[in-house]
């Protein structure tokens, strides 16, 4: 009978691609747009990407067509070029560590510098553009089996994201699980976890199910993949 509950489960963890995940709420893209910013995020609070487009100017799609500069709001701090445009991926910047600091308001110009025009202007922190990366190892144990044979409880595991220093505490994490019947439109979301396992109860043993789950900063908005 165990065996049979065993195999009624799916477990799926979320993982897009860098680029789908990078989209931060600060950035609204629209493609009837000229020039604009698409997008920054920071993966582990350590560095820190973003991301453009040229919108309709076709004119300014060439590489170096149009460049990134940057700001920190320090004082005497001045505007500097993009430390470094990425060769691998289309429009973007990239900051490494030497370039991020955290609790520090920068501000970003996307410019034509042929024609010395600015586009567009973003301004966020840090912490505020962290999407962290998903959890991994997601794995589940069963629980108990009712006397009816009809539902089951079991307890959903996971890890924090090897990118994230949850153990040294330069980030604190949550967690939320979600799972639903499998193909169904409609995911059942639990309390945000601080830990890294959680109940799910009452599931029917004729139903097959998707497990997910995904992790924020605490105290911020802007969940993972």
């Amino acid at each position: 009978a165990y065996s049979l509950l065993l195999s009624l489960l799916y477990l799926g963890l979320l993982c897009g691609n860098g680029l789908v995940s990078a989209r931060s709420e600060l950035f609204t893209p629209d493609p009837s747009r000229g020039p604009h910013f698409t997008g920054c995020r920071s993966r582990e609070q350590e560095t820190f990407r973003c991301w453009w487009s040229a919108g309709i100017f076709q004119n300014l799609t060439e590489p170096g067509a149009l460049r990134v500069f940057y700001m920190t709001k320090h004082a005497l701090s001045e505007w500097q070029e993009c430390p470094d445009y990425t060769r691998t991926v289309k429009n973007e910047c990239y900051f490494n560590k030497t370039f991020t600091q955290i609790w520090t308001s920068y501000c970003i110009q996307l410019r034509s510098v042929r024609e010395n025009i600015t586009y567009d202007e973003a301004c966020f922190t840090v912490e505020n553009i962290v999407h962290p990366d998903p959890p991994i190892g997601l794995n589940w144990t069963l629980l108990n089996v009712s006397r009816s044979g009809l539902h089951y409880d079991i307890l959903v595991r996971w890890a924090p994201p090897p990118s994230a220093d949850v153990q040294m505490g330069w980030m604190s994490l949550e967690y939320q699980v979600q799972y639903r019947v499998r193909n169904n439109s409609h995911w059942e979301m639990l309390d945000l976890e601080s830990g890294t396992q959680q109940s799910i109860y009452g599931l029917h043993t004729d139903k097959e199910y998707e497990v997910r789950v995904r992790c924020k900063m605490t105290a911020f908005d802007n969940f993972g993949e």
